[in-house]
Parts: C-alpha cells; sequence; structure tokens
C-alpha cells in the first residue's frame, strides 16, 4: 500500500478518537493532536511497519520554530522522508502546517534540534523500558486505531 494512503488512513482513525477511548498513554489525556506527537507516532510506526514499511525511525527534536519557542516535538523518518501527523498543533504558535507532512525536507521541521532515537514502532520502543503494563497500553491503544481504520475502509 502507499505510503502516503497509510499516514493519512491513520490520522484520519486518530481525528475520530478521543482521551476517553485510550489508556495508559498521550492519547488518553490530550486531544489529538494536541501534545500527543511522541506516542501517535511510535502508534503509527507500528502501523507504517505492519504494511510494509519497517525501517521507520522515530525522530526527536527540540528547541524548534522560528525562535526556539517549541520545547520539543517528535515525528518519523523514512528513507529520508520526514513523516509528522501532529504539526498542526502547533499552528496557533503562528505556523500553518498541514495535518500530514510527508516530505523529504521540511521548513518548519528543519527548526528543530533533532536526532533519531532509533526504532519508532512502539512494539521495539518500549522493550527498553521492560514494562508489560505500558506494552499493554499501547497495544491497546493500536487495537483501537485498528479497529476504526477498518470500519472506515
Amino acid at each position: 500500500m502507499e505510503l502516503d494512503k497509510l499516514v493519512r488512513e491513520f490520522r484520519g482513525a486518530l481525528e475520530s478518537t478521543t482521551p476517553h477511548d485510550f489508556d495508559g498513554t498521550s492519547l488518553a489525556v490530550s486531544q489529538f493532536p494536541d501534545a500527543c506527537c511522541d506516542d501517535s507516532s511510535l502508534l503509527l510506526a507500528a502501523y507504517l511497519a505492519d504494511n510494509g514499511f519497517p525501517e521507520v525511525h522515530v525522530i526527536r527534536g527540540a528547541d524548534g520554530g522560528s525562535n526556539g519557542e517549541l520545547g520539543s516535538h517528535v515525528w518519523l523518518e523514512l528513507d529520508g522522508i520526514q513523516i509528522d501527523i501532529t504539526a498542526d498543533q502547533f499552528n496557533d504558535y503562528g505556523y500553518s502546517n498541514q495535518p500530514v507532512i510527508i516530505e523529504r525536507e521540511n521548513e518548519f521541521l528543519s527548526t528543530f534540534d533533532s536526532k533519531n532515537a532509533g526504532a519508532g514502532d512502539f512494539r521495539e520502543f518500549v522493550l527498553k523500558y521492560n514494562d508489560a503494563g505500558l506494552m499493554g497500553d499501547f497495544k491497546d491503544c493500536y487495537s483501537k486505531v485498528i479497529d476504526i481504520i477498518g470500519e472506515n475502509t
């Protein structure tokens, strides 16, 4: 399946959720896309891996924006392509980000001091913490989003 289609259907599924649909992740306390960049990126990476794109990495950015006013942000990278489904949360700060960014270079994302933090798939990322409860929370969130995608297709 095409990368653009996968990313957009995942974003669409998250848009139809509320914090009450989730437990244990940032999606449980914030209305997507606000303050959900980390956990939603990890979930998206799993979805991409399950659909033929296993080499997705999580990118952690700090001090972004025109004056470094944006403390942190997280997005994905696949073979030099930046993938971001939450950059529009910063539009209240005077930016005009699209709901989905899939670009080799993006002006907004380039304002962050960024580093590749390794595997983006939550199933690999959460293993570092050896926390069965956290893994269960992510699996539950992932299942919910997959169910929504199934209902929409």
